[in-house]
C-alpha cells in the first residue's frame, strides 16, 4: 500500500515539476528562446541516454531516481537564474527521470499510474497562471516530495517479469505523433491572448483532465483504434483552435490530453528494456516535444 502511494507521488509531482518548472516555467522565462534553451535540451537527450546504461554501483532504477532527484532539488535553488552549465545538469536530471519515471511502473499497477497523472494535472493546471518568476518554492517542493517519494521505495524492485512486451519502434511512432501534435498546440494556445483557457476555465479543465483519464483507464480498446481516437480528438481540438472557441478548447482540449498521455505511459510501461526505453523516449520524448515547440514558434500551423 504505502509502495502505491509513494509511487503515484513520485511520477505525480515529478510530472507536476515538469509542466510548471521546465515546460510553463523555463521555456516561458528565456522567451522561448531555443538557442537559450539548447543546453537544457542537450543535458535531457544525455540524461536519457545515460539511464540506459549499466552504472554497475547505482544499477537499480529506483536509485538512479534518488540521484537524479537530488540533483534535480540542488539545482531547484536557484530557478529561474540558470547558466548555461546549470541548464545542461537540469537537463540531465529531468531527461535521467522521464524513462525512470514510467519504468518503475508495473503493468498491472494502472490505478497508481491514474491516480499520479490526476495528480500532474491537476497541481499543473492550478498553478498554471502563477508568476513564472515567483516558482521558486514550488520548484523545491514538488522535487522534494518526489524524492521522499523515491526514498520511501528505496527497497523496491521493477517486476520486468510483468513487463511481457517489447514493442516494435514502428508501433511508437503514434505516440511521437500526438506528442509532437500537443507540444505544438500546447504551446500555440499558450502564447495566444484569446485562447487562455487556464485562467478562465480552471476547474473545468481539471474535471475534463480526470474524465479523460478515467475513461482512457476504463476503455479496453484495442491499440489502433485508440490510436484513432486519439486522431479524432486531435483533430477537434486543432478546429476548435483555429476557430478560437475557448469554452469548448478547455473542455475537449484537457481530455485529450489525459486521453492520450493514458495510453502513451500504457504503452512505454510495457516495455521490458530500460535501454530500450530510454532509447525511445529521445523520440518520444524530447524530438517530438521539441519539433512541436519549434512549429509552434514559426507559426506555420496557426
Amino acid at each position: 500500500m504505502s509502495n502505491s502511494i509513494a509511487l503515484s507521488l513520485l511520477l505525480g509531482f515529478e510530472l507536476s515539476y515538469y509542466l510548471l518548472i521546465v515546460q510553463t516555467g523555463l521555456v516561458a522565462h528565456y522567451g522561448s528562446n531555443l538557442i537559450a534553451l539548447f543546453p537544457m535540451f542537450m543535458g535531457g537527450v544525455l540524461g536519457t541516454v545515460l539511464v540506459g546504461k549499466n552504472w554497475i554501483i547505482f544499477n537499480k532504477p529506483i536509485l538512479k531516481v534518488v540521484f537524479a532527484l537530488t540533483l534535480q532539488l540542488m539545482l531547484s535553488f536557484l530557478y529561474p537564474k540558470y547558466n548555461i552549465f546549470t541548464l545542461f545538469l537540469l537537463g540531465i536530471s529531468v531527461g535521467m527521470m522521464a524513462p525512470l519515471g514510467i519504468y518503475l511502473f508495473k503493468i498491472n499497477q494502472q490505478t497508481e499510474l491514474l491516480v499520479s497523472l490526476a495528480i500532474a494535472y491537476s497541481v499543473g493546471t492550478y498553478f498554471f497562471t502563477s508568476d513564472i518568476e515567483n516558482r521558486f518554492f514550488m520548484s523545491i517542493a514538488l522535487t522534494s516530495v518526489a524524492l521522499i517519494s523515491a526514498i520511501v521505495l528505496r527497497n523496491y524492485d521493477v517486476d520486468v517479469e510483468s513487463k511481457n512486451r517489447s514493442h516494435t519502434f514502428k508501433a511508437y511512432l503514434p505516440l511521437i505523433l500526438w506528442i509532437f501534435l500537443d507540444s505544438n498546440l500546447f504551446e500555440t494556445i499558450s502564447r495566444h491572448i484569446g485562447l487562455d483557457i487556464w485562467s478562465e476555465y480552471t476547474v473545468l479543465i481539471i474535471s475534463c483532465h480526470l474524465i479523460g483519464l478515467v475513461i482512457a483507464n476504463r476503455l479496453k480498446l484495442k491499440i489502433q483504434t485508440q490510436h484513432k481516437v486519439i486522431a479524432f480528438l486531435f483533430f477537434v481540438s486543432y478546429l476548435f483552435s483555429y476557430l478560437e472557441f475557448s469554452f469548448f478548447m478547455a473542455i475537449v482540449y484537457p481530455f485529450t490530453i489525459s486521453y492520450y498521455n493514458m495510453v502513451v505511459f500504457r504503452t512505454l510501461s510495457q516495455e521490458v528494456s530500460l535501454s530500450k526505453l530510454s532509447f525511445i523516449m529521445i523520440f518520444v520524448g524530447w524530438l517530438a516535444s521539441g519539433l512541436g515547440l519549434s512549429l509552434a514558434l514559426s507559426n506555420l500551423l496557426h
